[in-house]
């Protein structure tokens, strides 16, 4: 046997290459290490944020001027006018009479509060529920019933459309950027039609829910079987200007008692709605955690992959 051989290591492995996950260089060895560690980091549940530990455990950061100041904003345009109408509904009455009028003596003059009723159904619009009165003090109530539905589902079913067709795609960005709206999304979501109803005639304003419904996926059979069954709440509205023009004790003592109704159901309802969100918080801020989680694997593995 020649000394060659007996010198010739067996087998005869290759050198390995300057830089590999066998033998790396300096530079590589930090690379690989700090990879590791982000690996290791992303690979539990993400704690909570600062904003998702406080809604878990009720904490509200305190109101800045500007969103006190906007609070009493809409305090004062809902209550004001409200207080005026009930104090000087006969004066408003007389006021509007050669208006009411012109409507009564115009036949296709309904399309106006029809469309009005449409118009003011987009958000962030306002308004709906002083059209619905006009439309209670200018028309008989069958007449008034009919416009005030008419109005209103056309307007809820543009919304809807509009919203489900131009702004589906941002609703991951808004529950991402609102723990508030998310949670109320998530809930829509796993809540079935009773909960739409409900939600309908909750004090959630309904072109707000439309909006939701129509971007989180609520099938539009559920949405329009809502809708047709929550026109209740906007007839009582009608009903309250249709009881300033009549001249019998019942229909004003029934347009005083409605609005009290409508607004404990109102509460009611909310009160349920947020009863489920209670129930579903820490579920909902887990499930926004794992998103998170997910986006970090995600955005690991294309790094590896660009690598």
């Amino acid at each position: 046997m020649s000394s060659n051989r007996l010198h010739q290591p067996y087998p005869a492995y290759p050198e390995y290459p300057a830089n590999s996950w066998s033998k790396l260089d300096s530079q590589s060895t930090l690379n690989v290490v700090a990879e590791q560690d982000r690996l290791r980091s992303i690979s539990k549940t993400p704690e909570p944020t600062q904003e998702e530990y406080n809604f878990l455990h009720g904490i509200k950061e305190k109101s800045t001027t500007k969103q006190k100041l906007q609070t009493y904003a809409i305090l004062i345009i809902v209550i004001v006018p409200s207080i005026l109408i009930s104090v000087y509904q006969h004066k408003i009455v007389d006021g509007l009479k050669p208006f009411t009028d012109w409507l009564n003596s115009h036949p296709v003059a309904a399309v106006i509060p029809i469309a009005l009723l449409a118009l003011l159904s987009f958000p962030p619009l306002f308004g709906s529920e002083l059209i619905l009165i006009l439309v209670g003090v200018a028309y008989s109530l069958p007449v008034g019933f009919a416009i005030a539905a008419a109005g209103t589902l056309l307007g809820e079913l543009a919304t809807y459309f509009v919203f489900k067709t131009f702004y589906s795609r941002r609703n991951d960005e808004w529950e991402a950027k609102s723990v508030e709206y998310g949670l109320l999304a998530h809930v829509t979501r796993n809540g079935g039609f009773w909960l739409v109803l409900v939600i309908r005639y909750s004090t959630i304003p309904p072109h707000y829910s439309t909006v939701v419904f129509s971007v989180v996926g609520v099938p539009f059979g559920v949405f329009l079987i809502a809708a047709v069954l929550s026109l209740p709440r906007h007839l009582v509205t009608v009903y309250i200007g249709y009881s300033f023009q009549s001249s019998t004790q019942l229909s004003r003592i029934l347009g005083n008692v409605f609005p009290f109704v409508l607004v404990f159901i109102a509460f009611a309802a909310y009160w349920w709605v947020n009863k489920l969100q209670n129930a579903q918080k820490e579920e909902y801020i887990y499930f926004r955690r794992k998103a998170r989680q997910a986006k970090a694997g995600g955005s690991n593995q294309k790094g590896v992959d660009q690598v």
